[in-house]
């Protein structure tokens, strides 16, 4: 481990002023020797016994007991990710400290609550209701139900969920279960690697265009059914072209939540998944980004 000098040295762009001290050079090992002595080492560090011989160094990580698969519904956040940039700065990255200098890496994060994947929680919409760090847990593990429009939304880039394509789905599936969370799938998330696709800013008219929920989907989904949130797979509950967050204020100031730049709900089942919401338990957030995770 290299000195505080050391280290300071590196992080003030002068990283020959202090050098650490180097071990004796080792007998040379072989390629299986060397794998077991770095396990050995992580293993010692983390005040862990070393892995027995003959155990597999890695092994593939089990579903619950309870799931037989586990898929990820969530992009990884990026300093490139789709932001609006009128309201949301992008996300900036910055490694502060360097394995070869202080013997461990880390990096600072400036992002956006409401950026990648993330929550819109009531104070979101209302200041006084809920924030993120309250949101109640029994909430961020329900059934998951996914109603799909990506076939209209590849003709219409301003679809909408509407209350039929929510009656049509429970003529298939029966009524939505009780305490279920609402995902629209419009496969607008194939998009997220294109800004001004996933986008689709107008400056002319100075909107946005890309499919969102209803105020009449919202309303049904509120008062007539039983749900602690909805969710979209683009940037916004609220349809790009609605200059008002009206579909947000509706959802939100119910004490529910909402989910935005969800992924990958093409890969999972209409009905049936159990939705698990990691979510950033920030004291006082307006929102926070998740892991949102579909258990079959």
């Amino acid at each position: 481990m290299c000195s505080p000098e050391t280290i300071m040295a590196a992080l003030e762009g002068e990283p020959g002023r202090h050098t650490c001290p180097q071990e004796p050079p080792a007998a040379p090992m072989g390629r299986r020797q060397a794998v077991r002595a770095a396990l050995a080492a992580v293993a010692g560090g983390l005040g862990v016994a070393a892995f027995p011989a003959g155990r597999a160094e890695a092994a593939a990580v089990a579903p619950p007991p309870h799931a037989s698969r586990v898929l990820d519904l969530t992009h990884p956040l990026s300093p490139d990710f789709p932001v609006f940039q009128l309201y949301v700065r992008r996300p900036e990255r910055r490694q502060v400290m360097f394995e070869r200098v202080a013997g461990f890496n880390t990096a600072e994060w400036t992002f956006n609550e409401h950026t990648g994947t993330h929550m819109d929680v009531p104070a979101h919409s209302r200041a006084g209701l809920r924030t993120a760090d309250l949101i109640p847990p029994q909430d961020l593990v329900v059934p998951l139900c996914v109603v799909r429009i990506a076939e209209r939304a590849a003709r219409d880039n301003i679809t909408e969920l509407t209350v039929k394509d929510i009656k049509d789905w429970e003529r298939r599936h029966g009524p939505l279960p009780e305490r279920a969370f609402v995902a629209s799938d419009s496969g607008w998330y194939k998009r997220v690697a294109d800004p001004r696709a996933y986008l689709q800013f107008d400056p002319r008219a100075q909107v946005m265009r890309f499919p969102g929920v209803s105020p009449e989907a919202a309303e049904f989904l509120i008062e007539r059914r039983s749900i602690v949130g909805f969710g979209t797979d683009t940037s916004s509950l609220d349809v790009g072209t609605r200059r008002e967050p009206l579909v947000h204020r509706m959802l939100l100031t119910t004490g529910r939540y909402g989910l935005e730049n969800l992924a990958a709900l093409d890969t999972v089942p209409e009905r049936g998944a159990t939705l698990v919401v990691g979510a950033a338990k920030l004291r006082g957030g307006f929102g926070a980004p998740v892991r949102a995770l579909a258990l079959l």
